[in-house]
C-alpha cells in the first residue's frame, strides 16, 4: 500500500489512490464553473442543461489525475532547470487549465449565480489578462534563472 511521504511531499505516481481521489474531486470542482463559462459563452448549453458539465468537469478531472499519475517518474531537482522536464502530458495539462479552463472559472461563476444574461467578453477579457500576466511572469523568471547560470557558471 502506498503512503504519503512525510518529508517533501509526495510526487503524483507516488500518492494512495484516496489522494488521488481527492485530487480528483477538487480539480472537478474548478472544471465545473469553467465548462460552464465555456458552454454558455459558445452557446452549446443551455442553463437547465447543466448536467452535461458537471459530467464533463468529472471526467476530466479524472483523466488528467490518472494522466498525470500514471506518467513515468521524472527527475524534480531541487533547484529549477532551464529546461521543462516534466513530462508531455503533464506540460499539456497545466497549459489547458492556465490558457483555456482558469479564464472560463470566472464566466460560469457569474452565470451559475445570475439569473440574468452575462456577457462572456469582459469575464473572458479579465481572465485571459490573468493568465498572460502569469505567463509573462513565467517567461520573465525562466529568463532571469537562464541568465544567473550563465552568468555563474
Amino acid at each position: 500500500m502506498r503512503r504519503l511521504r512525510r518529508d517533501g511531499g509526495t510526487p503524483i505516481e507516488e500518492a494512495p489512490l484516496w489522494a488521488l481521489a481527492i485530487l480528483a474531486a477538487l480539480l472537478a470542482l474548478v472544471f465545473f464553473p469553467a465548462l460552464v463559462g465555456l458552454a454558455e459563452g459558445a452557446g452549446i448549453v443551455s442553463a437547465g442543461r447543466r448536467g452535461l458539465c458537471a459530467l464533463g468537469a468529472g471526467l476530466l478531472a479524472l483523466l488528467v489525475v490518472v494522466g498525470n499519475a500514471t506518467r513515468m517518474p521524472w527527475r524534480r531537482a531541487s533547484r529549477p532547470h532551464p529546461l521543462d522536464e516534466r513530462p508531455l502530458f503533464t506540460r499539456f495539462s497545466t497549459w489547458l487549465w492556465t490558457a483555456l479552463l482558469f479564464p472560463s472559472v470566472l464566466h460560469g461563476l457569474l452565470v451559475l449565480t445570475r439569473d440574468d444574461p452575462v456577457d462572456p467578453r469582459a469575464a473572458m477579457a479579465v481572465g485571459l489578462l490573468v493568465s498572460t500576466i502569469q505567463g509573462a511572469w513565467a517567461l520573465v523568471e525562466r529568463w532571469r534563472r537562464s541568465r544567473r547560470e550563465r552568468s555563474a557558471g
